[in-house]
């Protein structure tokens, strides 16, 4: 039996960061949660982040996924066939195909709005978006969490220019090297048989 679920609003994301977690609650930070929650209820979310105590002020989306995740796995109904498990596969995958095209459409968007406006777009800010944070464990394409000092004691401030860590965007570079090298270089020699 197919379980429906409500979908949050943005003032139901707001409220849940608000009363969840210690971080600024900006459109930004509103619009990242509520793409990383897509199809997840309120009271899932409001659940999942009241069960993990005082951790959910350092909580990500992707964490409050899992937990509801793991939530509807132990009430589903056993129906004894392998089928609900490729079933549900098939539904994160079709959920993150569709989470990817929309972020494909929204950049799509900004660098139209940019262009027509004349404005100059910071290339960094989407290279460094492209891979994991090491320092708040933001994941790609979400913007980096205000955390300015970790467990470890380590202090680092986002970059004003591209309002992320310099640590993400150090492992970006890295990263985009690394593909430069191993990406097979056309060859130029000429054949000694001509």
């Amino acid at each position: 039996m197919a379980r429906l679920y409500a979908t949050m609003s943005r003032s139901d994301v707001r409220g849940l960061l608000m009363r969840h977690t210690d971080a600024h609650v900006t459109d930004e930070l509103v619009t990242s949660w509520l793409s990383g929650l897509a199809g997840y209820s309120l009271a899932e979310c409001h659940t999942a982040m009241s069960a993990m105590g005082t951790a959910a002020r350092r909580a990500t989306p992707s964490e409050i996924a899992g937990r509801c995740d793991a939530a509807r796995d132990r009430i589903a109904e056993p129906s004894g066939d392998p089928a609900p498990q490729e079933q549900r596969r098939r539904t994160s995958s079709a959920r993150e195909a569709a989470r990817e095209q929309h972020r494909q459409a929204g950049m799509r968007g900004i660098h139209q709005v940019y262009a027509v406006m004349g404005w100059q777009r910071n290339a960094d800010h989407d290279l460094a978006r492209s891979v994991e944070c090491p320092f708040c464990a933001a994941k790609p394409w979400v913007v980096c969490g205000p955390l300015s000092r970790n467990r470890a004691g380590v202090r680092e401030m986002r970059d004003p220019a591209h309002r992320m860590h310099p640590s993400r965007l150090a492992r970006a570079r890295e990263q985009l090297a690394r593909q430069a090298a191993t990406t097979p270089q056309t060859s130029t020699a000429v054949d000694p048989r001509t």
